[in-house]
């Protein structure tokens, strides 16, 4: 029979890892590490201690040296556990520099003079040599060498200086942390509110283009045409299927865009016969492999036929040109205007939802300019000509 096994996977060793097996309690967390670090440094210093009187051929045990070790620096030890947690506790403490240096003075005065007596009433007890050279235990604190009250200060500030240091840094990363995680709740809530625009775009561009397109085929029937109304029905499901099809993409071809846009002009052709002329140039090869959102143009389109053909009974000219400058494509769409049509007062949406998806989707490297002047009205847009790598 086969035997099938499974790799339990191995979880990464890192601190953060680490640090979620420890107690969630702050002072028990620092009395543990604290035991941690300190039982390897008393542990590393006793044993160097041992060899060399080990050299010397002196009768000692480790765990004799180990005891004293502890005995010395048990004060520290003490001031790790409580001085880290209380850092943590009042930040105030270590806000500046000013702060720093008040609570290091503050240590040095109250804290180091009982660590000091403590060291030497330690050895007072220890040693039957020093308590037959003084007559008491003051005498043997007030005769103390200088080298060793500095040694003794310079290890007390060494172990403060490391406490400080690492509360700080231990700050720092969790405000680091805190911030990190605010940009990216904040980037995913304006990714989410950004698909959200989007998607209500694309459900507002589909019903306003369905809409206008029956609009056209409503104009036919009416006109009794029911061959030209029945050629613009089989167009209308073709322009449809497309639109169905692009709506849910968020990058088409421009060369799909602009046989859409033909097929859409084609449509409405039909409706006003020869009174809609359709000139399109620029439409190169390596335009025509661009990239573009899908509907971008028909809503321009609409809106000229809509404020143009829509408002006087004349001919009429929609002129789109296209160019391309280094990476960037420029498509402007022109359309006459008659000074004595009545104005069309629309939705106002083809150029607000232009404008808006632009922004949306190339981040301000996109741009849609309008100028108007008394017989023409036009729309530019420039893009780059392949999408954004966002």
């Amino acid at each position: 029979m086969p035997r099938y096994t499974t790799q339990m996977p191995i979880p990464k060793l890192s601190f953060a890892n680490l640090s979620k097996l420890l107690p969630a309690n702050p002072w028990l967390r620092s009395f543990i590490i604290n035991l941690i670090l300190w039982g390897g440094i008393l542990t590393f210093g006793a044993w160097g201690n041992y060899l060399d009187i080990v050299k010397l051929e002196k009768d000692l045990r480790f765990a004799s040296m180990w005891m004293n070790w502890v005995e010395s620096d048990f004060l520290l030890f003490v001031l790790s556990c409580v001085l880290y947690p209380l850092l943590g506790k009042y930040p105030a403490l270590v806000a500046d520099a000013r702060s720093i240096a008040r609570l290091f003075i503050s240590l040095s005065l109250f804290f180091y003079p009982f660590h000091a007596v403590f060291l030497l009433f330690g050895k007072w007890n220890r040693f039957d040599s020093i308590r037959q050279r003084h007559n008491s235990f003051l005498d043997y604190v007030l005769n103390s060498s200088n080298s060793g009250w500095f040694f003794c200060f310079a290890y007390f500030a060494a172990i403060v200086t490391a406490i400080i240091f690492v509360r700080i840094w231990h700050e720092n990363r969790d405000r680091q942390d805190s911030i990190n995680k605010i940009q990216t709740d904040n980037l995913q809530l304006n990714l989410a509110l950004e698909q959200q625009k989007l998607q209500s775009l694309r459900q507002q561009l589909e019903p306003h283009f369905i809409f206008n397109a029956l609009n056209a085929i409503s104009a036919l029937v009416r006109s009794n045409e029911k061959s030209v109304a029945l050629s613009g029905i089989h167009r209308l499901s073709e322009l449809l299927r497309y639109a169905l099809t692009a709506s849910n993409k968020d990058w088409v071809s421009i060369k799909d865009e602009l046989d859409f846009i033909r097929d859409y002009l084609a449509l409405q052709q039909l409706r006003y016969g020869d009174r809609l002329e359709v000139i399109i140039e620029g439409d190169t090869p390596a335009i025509l492999h661009g990239d573009c959102l899908p509907l971008l143009l028909q809503p321009l389109i609409e809106n000229a036929l809509r404020h143009d053909l829509d408002c006087h009974e004349e001919r009429s000219q929609i002129h789109m040109q296209l160019s391309l400058n280094a990476d960037q494509v420029t498509i402007q769409i022109r359309n006459r205007l008659q000074a004595h049509a009545v104005k069309n007062p629309g939705l106002g949406l083809g150029l607000s939802q232009t404008h808006l998806r632009l922004e949306m989707m190339y981040k301000g490297k996109a741009s849609v300019h309008i100028s108007e002047c008394p017989d023409e009205f036009s729309v530019v847009i420039t893009t780059p000509l392949h999408r954004a790598d966002t």
